[in-house]
């Protein structure tokens, strides 16, 4: 009698054991939600390198099937093959392929550890887009460094916490467009894993949820480094939304930027060819002028002129585009021609929209708190946690945000 009890007790605490763990596995995996953001993090590449540390397993997208697990996979090459996508020693026969890992696990992309999930995908010309979808605020943490420097005051932190979390929620995408963002300057600066820090951590957890709305929907919250003196209406650049939040503003709050003046210096003829590159054939240039500017000073439209007497009128922002956003630093400068040169004296450095970083720094020196920033850059705008804002469909943005 004895030995039968105890055979009972032991297999009733086994099998309780088994079933404790057969229910805890669920819970090992990131739950899919609707706060992930995808973003693009390889782009058009031919091929990936990958490791895993941790439990992890694969499924087939959009079948969901499951079609692989592992607990550890070590470096290993992702290539595409003609009948699937060729990871470490297996073929797995699918065009878009996810890898889920554990909470704890670590997915390894081309040597940057990321949070959340990560999905390789075939594209119609056969190289490989991978894009991670991650929570928006484990996002927000690994955008936040890049965009500023985790020593400035804590209030600057939150507000440039808040508009990089309002623009990565504006920007997802519901259509069959396989990402939301990019980890570049034509979304936002993302690092992953390795880009948190304790300090802009703290900014994000600080204002968890919070984004920038304008008749309860999420705005577009443009920023820039350096705007120079006044901020840009939106409208004067995109074909975007009419709305208070982005209308510019005085700012007298940026005059100790490092990036407030800036000189460059072009030949002539680099200049024709860019213009002939982007379609506006161009012939030899004589002179380039200024023929009108924008509210805030910077370059509506310029005249450039060439020997055989034609003039080609093209806005001062297409100018800038084509040139280069990261050559000619902003839209607000002066022309100097040098015979077959011409220098562009210029202040400020971006596109000059929403909120003015370095102003954002000056108003926290200053004693503004967070809130205070957000509401000076984007008038009439309300703050929000995002949870609260009845469901709709914005207008998506159409331009990147920190040029």
């Amino acid at each position: 009698m004895r030995r039968n009890f105890l055979v009972t007790l032991i297999l009733t605490v086994t099998l309780g054991i088994v079933a404790a763990v057969a229910a805890q596995m669920p819970n090992l995996f990131h739950p899919n939600t609707l706060e992930g953001v995808r973003v693009a993090i390889v782009r058009d590449s031919r091929e990936v390198e990958l490791s895993i540390h941790g439990i992890y397993r694969l499924r087939d997208m959009p079948s969901g099937k499951v079609i692989g697990r592992g607990n550890y996979l070590a470096y290993s090459k992702v290539r595409l093959l003609a009948h699937g996508i060729l990871m470490g020693l297996n073929v797995y026969p699918s065009k878009r392929l996810t890898i889920e890992p554990a909470r704890d696990a670590s997915i390894i992309i081309d040597g940057r550890p990321f949070r959340g999930q990560v999905t390789f995908i075939r594209t119609l010309d056969n190289h490989i887009t991978v894009v991670n979808n991650i929570n928006v605020e484990d996002y927000i943490k690994g955008v936040l460094k890049h965009e500023v420097s985790h020593h400035w005051p804590m209030e600057a932190l939150k507000a440039q916490a808040v508009a990089a979390r309002t623009y990565a929620l504006y920007s997802i995408n519901p259509s069959d467009k396989p990402y939301d963002v990019t980890n570049d300057i034509y979304s936002q600066v993302y690092g992953g894993r390795d880009s948190e820090n304790y300090r802009t951590d703290l900014a994000v957890d600080y204002t968890r949820g919070q984004v920038l709305t304008y008749n309860n929907q999420i705005i577009p919250a443009y920023y820039h480094a350096t705007c120079g003196g006044m901020t840009e209406d939106a409208r004067e650049l995109w074909n975007v939304p009419d709305m208070p939040p982005l209308k510019g503003v005085p700012c007298s709050f940026c005059q100790n930027s490092p990036h407030l003046h800036w000189k460059k210096n072009f030949r002539l003829k680099d200049i024709q060819d860019a213009l002939n590159f982007h379609g506006y054939k161009a012939g030899t240039i004589k002179d380039i002028s200024i023929v009108d500017r924008d509210r805030s000073d910077r370059i509506d439209h310029l005249k450039i002129t060439q020997k055989n007497g034609q003039e080609l009128i093209i806005r001062g922002k297409d100018f800038r585009d084509l040139m280069g956003p990261n050559v000619i630093n902003s839209n607000n400068y002066e022309i100097v021609m040098k015979g077959y040169y011409v220098d562009l004296i210029g202040i400020g450095w971006g596109h000059g929209v929403g909120m003015c970083q370095w102003g954002a720094l000056g108003m926290a020196l200053q004693q503004f708190n967070y809130r205070q920033i957000l509401s000076y850059y984007y008038p009439q705008s309300a703050l929000m946690d995002y949870h609260d804002i009845p469901i709709g469909e914005p207008p998506k943005p159409q331009t990147a945000i920190s040029q």
